[in-house]
């Protein structure tokens, strides 16, 4: 049977023993050499950084399928950033040297991978202009929009559940603002009735209204 890109990179990392993390274990902390290339199975990861005062930045959160670090992997370059579950994962870890061998015999993966790679740079910048412009309420809206398209599931009544647990602080540390000022913007969605909370899950039930008052429309 002929596998597909993802299908070849999926099995690739499979071959090792998967490891089991609890959540808010830290992977790699910032600057330390990488034990290897790490494969996500199963949760949520995140990628993150501290300010000069102390405020933590999150750059990337990492979901299914996703592998980490980039940086390190394709140009032996390590980044002051840390790498931290949010969920209790399941993860594969292969040698690098091993890993960009693979790519070599495998062309068709590396395309996949560069695909994947540009769509997440296009979020990246995304998020700065987001970052940027506009009032704290339709920097939440968003961020909301652009988490619902990463990690939407459609609900009932064409509801959206962004489907992973997100805390005020997480959001806040996607924006690079302050978890009160958060707070306050998501008061005001779920009185509004664009947003409730299902469980620790956040439910957006007016995506048209959630995009008209982000700075994406």
């Amino acid at each position: 049977m002929t596998l597909n890109p993802e299908e070849k990179l999926k099995a690739f990392f499979k071959q090792s023993k998967p490891l089991l993390y609890k959540k808010g274990e830290v992977i790699l902390r910032g600057d330390e050499i990488p034990s290897g290339i790490f494969f996500l199975n199963r949760g949520y990861v995140k990628n993150y950084s501290f300010s000069e005062n102390g405020d933590e930045f999150t750059f990337i959160i990492y979901r299914k399928n996703d592998f980490f670090p980039m940086a390190w992997t394709f140009n032996d370059t390590r980044k002051p950033y840390f790498i931290e579950t949010i969920t209790p994962c399941i993860i594969h870890k292969k040698n690098r040297e091993e890993f960009l061998e693979f790519l070599n015999h495998n062309p068709d993966v590396l395309i996949f991978i560069i695909e994947r790679l540009t769509k997440r740079f296009d979020g990246l910048l995304e998020r700065m202009e987001h970052m940027a412009f506009g009032n704290a309420y339709k920097k939440v809206c968003s961020i909301l929009f652009v988490l619902s398209e990463r990690f939407g599931k459609e609900g009932k009544d064409k509801t959206v559940v962004i489907d992973m647990p997100l805390t005020h602080k997480d959001i806040a540390n996607l924006l690079g603002v302050a978890r009160e000022t958060v707070s306050v913007e998501i008061a005001k969605m779920k009185k509004l009735g664009v947003i409730k909370n299902i469980g620790k899950h956040i439910c957006i039930t007016d995506m048209k209204r959630i995009k008209e008052d982000s700075l994406i429309a």
